[in-house]
């Protein structure tokens, strides 16, 4: 996995050189920064992520010292990974603004994603300064001491945050994780199972409350949790596993059956290999410059694929082979479709945006 994505970073490297011309010819001519953010709210609201991003860093050379615009973009950043950058944003967004307590609270998180916990606890404690009752400072000074195994002082912010607010899952979450750590599987049933009355769906915490009740030799209150996932996800690939161990002895022939379904979810990884194997070689025929036979390969790629977990990523190469071999709509629907499926692809929103702005010169 790591050297096909290694590979498509590569890929799409050598497409934005191309491009590059063109996209730094785009005009920001009639829009303002409140338009762009505007338009970068509504792709937020589609799940657009990439998009979003391209239209805030617009934004935010129109608007510098717009707390608002700063803020959104920093928040993006950090939610595509580019941790350093958040940072950056948000230390702007500081000196605009020094006492707002959520804006030191948004720069502790991008400083604790950047791995400085040191300064990220500095700031959840300005925070606090500013507004002692904003839970979510409180929670995160948690988090972070957590994380810097300062167990004591990290269970009184917990519990903190709990008073504060009773109704947030998230308060519950990763308090649970913390107890877990300190080998409290009790308290972290208990605070699980909070988060789970307060969020049915939770598919992550309510495997994390079996695995729970698994430990603590309560398998049929496992069992029965394992269950309610697969209700709600019938191909949770870790359900089914841990169900058929736990059920190995109380019921053979339905371990015997979740094994073989398990078993076929794992022949599917076997189709995943094969389409890498193709999109590799798609990868190797775009380097050489043999668009044709890269378009061939990717395509067989998608066919092999299906809805496998790298079907986005053989939309956008095959795209950026269909565009460097002429095809300029088809290539354009193949990005689309990574978008579709990926919207944190950054690397197709600034292909789709490089081939609207050479539209618009043509």
């Amino acid at each position: 996995m790591n050297t096909r994505s290694h590979a498509f970073a590569l890929m799409t490297i050598t497409c934005a050189l191309s491009l590059g011309s063109v996209f730094s010819t785009m005009t920001e001519a009639a829009s303002t920064s409140r338009e762009l953010l505007e338009q970068s709210q509504k792709l937020l609201e589609a799940g657009r992520l990439a998009e979003a991003e391209l239209v805030l860093d617009r934004a935010e050379k129109l608007a510098p010292s717009d707390p608002v615009i700063l803020t959104l973009d920093a928040k993006v950043k950090g939610r595509l990974g580019e941790y350093s950058s958040a940072v950056l944003l948000l230390e702007r967004v500081i000196r605009l603004t020094p006492e707002s307590a959520q804006a030191h609270v948004d720069l502790a998180i991008a400083l604790a994603d950047s791995g400085d916990l040191g300064s990220a606890l500095a700031e959840t404690a300005k925070a606090i300064s500013i507004a002692p009752g904003l839970e979510i400072a409180h929670l995160n000074r948690a988090r972070i001491l957590y994380d810097m195994k300062q167990d004591r002082e990290a269970d009184g912010e917990f519990a903190l945050a709990v008073r504060l607010a009773p109704g947030n899952p998230d308060c519950y979450f990763y308090w649970a994780a913390a107890e877990q750590a300190q080998g409290n599987l009790a308290r972290e049933t208990e605070l699980l199972r909070k988060v789970v009355k307060l969020e049915p769906g939770n598919l992550d915490a309510r495997i994390k409350l079996a695995n729970s009740l698994l430990e603590q030799d309560r398998t049929a209150e496992g069992i029965a949790e394992l269950r309610r996932v697969l209700d709600i996800d019938p191909t949770s690939a870790e359900a089914i596993y841990k169900l058929s161990r736990a059920v190995r002895s109380t019921d053979p022939e339905e371990s015997k059956r979740l094994r073989d379904k398990f078993e076929r979810l794992n022949a599917q990884n076997s189709v995943l290999d094969q389409a890498k194997a193709l999109a590799n070689d798609g990868f190797h025929a775009y380097t050489v410059q043999d668009w044709r036979e890269s378009v061939r390969l990717f395509s067989e790629a998608l066919k092999i694929c299906g809805d496998c977990e790298i079907e986005s990523t053989l939309h956008r190469d095959l795209g950026l082979a269909l565009y460097r071999d002429g095809q300029i709509e088809r290539g354009t629907d193949e990005l689309h479709k990574a978008l579709a499926l990926n919207p944190e692809d950054r690397d197709a929103a600034k292909a789709l945006e490089a081939i609207r702005s050479l539209k618009k010169t043509e």
